[in-house]
């Protein structure tokens, strides 16, 4: 069978922690390698979503182009893919001209057919810098919350998606200035008209939504009429809509972007001999899409309906897993709170994060990362257990059969049971994948090494060796089955341990391509390489460094922090100080105080536009001076990414007053 995996994109303008391999990556790997085991037509893809308005801006805001941002995710990403072993057939671009090219094609084809409609209205614009300011090029004050420095299009404080008019004094966020509003002219999907066969399709389709999806679309979404979807945005940066009177138009990120699982399997198909359409307008094949669960709406509803508009498949499952939380708390890059993808397999083994992923609980659930849970599970289960099993009995081969998988002869009882368990567990492996519940299958992994270190010792080979050296041989080579299984069956789930093992009993560096295929054949007479242990003990020390840098820092105590004279400031003037690129000079009011403040800030805020602002200080700073002026306070700010964003008080508070 042809089967299409792909896996959410990337969005190339941070790095990936290992949050994105819980909800997407790994689980979507593990899908494609059984699926290669069991000989079917697997292509994996995935590639990085370049465009959309946080990227350009960040763009504008370093002064550097969107692609050189855009690049160098794109080479972190594709190596942070293949340091972690997932097994993509092709990483792709949605910079890339053959994409460009089919994003362009589904437009046209939409619009052909009435699908597409335009629409005029009231968009933020920026005097100052002569544009328009789709998304997050405006911010302003959540008016839900009061958050006062909410994104265009959602409050990082209430999560809320906000619209045109939810922002309170809103500024541009490249100058700083407030904004006006212009009409604009753009382009809508319109999304009722596929209400119905979305409806019959997300209904009537079995295991569509194994995880997630099906009741939320239903309910929130499909009973009540579909509102069309705004697909192109007024920016310089993205893929262009082919039409003349579109000049200076690109299309909206979540138009764009999902079509990316067709255009990147095009350019894989051109570079290796097969079709797009083998997959894509083939009945008999198969589109499974890994996403997270955040994205269910895009993937669910809006994609199908883009795919019923140009006459593509609709998925067969969109497999929506859980989010990963670290020690009680949600991963988020802003606040540095995650665990980089990169940092972990610098330290430990990739197999150890597949492994306690998979384990620790069911797809559909949320997991809470805890670092002592994950210590106790890879210790005890994969060192003490599989590993341990392993090791164990290729030790024992080389060390008294001078590495040779010995010749068994009658076996009993006891061992036909331990070898007919093998069967049971390769079906455990394929159904409970096949059924999206991994774990299942990989505790049967387990259970299996602890069975054979239970068979091992309780026939005790290194005794038998003094008084049956024939009933020892079966022992061994009972195990020595076991190990090939455990190696084989394990492909799916843990590929370096596989990989090791295989080669361990084989000598061979690489796995066959239908590793169930070997769990029949036997290894008697053949000759081991000499064993190592595949796992290593996962100690305080390691764990340690896998911790946030911010959980790191040296506590310090109440009186401590008692010492900082933290303020509440209203900046009276500001400027640029000469010839510095990055500095500002305020003058504040601190209460019966007045100060002179410099600060690095000049790129990105106008002086004209702190003015009468209310903003948090440390008061008692002790002063320094910078480039001829002296700073006698220092202002506080929050820091992204390069992005800076000033912190200030929520309500109307006088200057002078103090922060706890």
């Amino acid at each position: 069978m042809k089967i299409l995996v792909t896996a959410a994109l990337p969005y190339a303008n941070n790095e990936l922690h290992i949050g994105h391999f819980r909800s997407t990556y790994i689980i979507a790997d593990v899908y494609a390698r059984l699926h290669r085991a069991l000989g079917d037509d697997v292509v994996f893809i995935c590639g990085t979503d370049e465009h959309g308005t946080p990227i350009s801006l960040r763009a504008i805001k370093e002064g550097v182009s969107p692609i050189e941002i855009t690049t160098k995710y794109y080479e972190l990403d594709k190596k942070v893919f293949k340091d972690t072993e997932i097994s993509f057939d092709y990483f792709g671009r949605t910079t890339s001209k053959e994409h460009e090219e089919l994003v362009q094609w589904f437009f046209l084809e939409l619009l052909k057919k009435g699908f597409i409609t335009t629409k005029k209205t009231q968009q933020p614009y920026c005097e100052y810098d002569k544009r328009f300011l789709p998304d997050r090029y405006v911010r302003g004050t959540c008016k839900y919350c009061g958050y006062p420095d909410a994104k265009g299009d959602e409050c990082d404080n209430c999560g809320r998606v906000l619209a045109q008019g939810d922002l309170l004094n809103p500024v541009c966020a490249i100058c700083g200035k407030p904004t006006t509003i212009r009409e604009t002219e753009n382009w809508y999907f319109d999304l009722e008209k596929f209400h119905k066969e979305l409806q019959a399709w997300i209904e009537n389709s079995e295991n569509l939504f194994p995880l997630y999806g099906k009741k939320y679309l239903l309910t929130q979404f499909l009973s009540k009429p579909l509102e069309s979807f705004g697909i192109t945005r007024d920016l310089e940066w993205g893929v262009p809509v082919p039409l003349q009177e579109a000049k200076g138009k690109v299309f909206y990120v979540w138009f764009d972007a999902p079509i990316g699982y067709v255009s990147f399997l095009k350019e894989y198909c051109d570079k290796n001999g097969c079709s797009w359409k083998d997959f894509w307008q083939n009945k008999d094949s198969k589109i499974v899409h890994f996403i997270g669960r955040n994205i269910i709406y895009h993937h669910g509803l809006f994609w199908p309906s883009m795919l019923l508009g140009v006459g593509l498949n609709l998925p067969t499952n969109i497999v929506a897993a859980g989010l990963l939380n670290l020690s009680g708390k949600k991963m988020a890059k802003s606040s540095g709170w995650m665990i980089k993808a990169q940092d972990f397999v610098k330290v430990l083994n990739n197999d150890y994060l597949r492994y306690y992923l998979i384990i620790a609980a069911p797809l559909e659930e949320d997991l809470d990362f805890k670092l002592e849970d994950f210590q106790k599970r890879v210790n005890g289960d994969l060192v003490d257990s599989l590993g341990n099993f392993v090791h164990r009995t290729l030790h024992f081969i080389y060390t008294k059969f001078n590495g040779e998988i010995p010749t068994p002869s009658n076996l009993s009882d006891d061992d036909k049971a331990l070898i007919n368990q093998i069967e049971q567990v390769k079906e455990k492996v394929i159904s409970s994948i096949d059924s999206f519940e991994y774990r299942a299958g990989l505790d049967a992994l387990i259970s299996l090494a602890r069975n054979g270190n239970k068979y091992l010792t309780k026939n005790a080979p290194w005794e038998l060796v003094q008084k049956d050296l024939e009933r020892a041989k079966t022992v061994l080579f009972v195990c020595a089955q076991l190990v090939k299984a455990l190696a084989l069956l394990s492909t799916p789930y843990l590929p370096g341990f596989s990989r090791s093992v295989w080669q361990l009993l084989t000598g061979q560096t690489s796995l066959p391509q239908r590793p169930f295929e070997e769990l029949k054949t036997t290894l008697e007479g053949t000759k081991i390489l000499e064993p190592k242990p595949v796992f290593q003990k996962i100690d305080d020390k390691t764990i340690k460094t896998l911790l946030p840098v911010e959980t790191q820092k040296t506590q310090v105590t109440l009186q401590d922090f008692q010492k900082l004279d933290i303020r509440v400031a209203q900046v009276l003037e500001a400027s640029k100080i000469p010839n510095s690129k990055k500095l500002l000079k305020l003058t504040v009011k601190i209460g019966n105080e007045i100060k002179t403040i410099v600060s690095g800030i000049a790129d990105q805020y106008e002086p004209q536009s702190l003015i009468g602002k209310k903003i948090v200080v440390l008061n008692n700073l002790q002063p320094a001076e910078f480039m001829g002026v002296k700073s006698e306070a220092m202002l506080l700010a929050a820091e992204d990414n390069g992005s800076v964003s000033l912190l200030t008080v929520m309500r109307d508070i006088a200057d002078g007053s103090p922060v706890h």
